[in-house]
């Protein structure tokens, strides 16, 4: 499977697109991203980006698989809020 070279605005639910939940900072964003990427049943690796579209930041997965060490590591830099 080919990672995405752009990102887009919209998720698509079923056959309708709908607008991506948006975050004013790239911080609140990132956070955000960082916990979900430590959930157990999280499998791709979800990024903040910042939307060319509204100018604000969203949160998609980019194809990457997730291995439990990098879970565990991005729990403890949460834990830690050293990130």
């Amino acid at each position: 499977m080919e990672k995405r070279t752009t990102r887009s605005h919209y998720k698509r639910i079923g056959d309708k697109l709908v607008d991506k939940v948006a975050y004013k900072t790239e911080n609140e964003a990132l956070t955000l991203a960082r916990f979900l990427n430590t959930r157990p049943e999280a499998i791709h690796k979800m990024v903040a980006y910042k939307c060319i579209k509204c100018g604000m930041w969203h949160i998609g997965g980019n194809g990457t698989i997730l291995t439990n060490e990098e879970k565990e590591k991005i729990a403890k830099k949460l834990k830690n809020k050293t990130i």
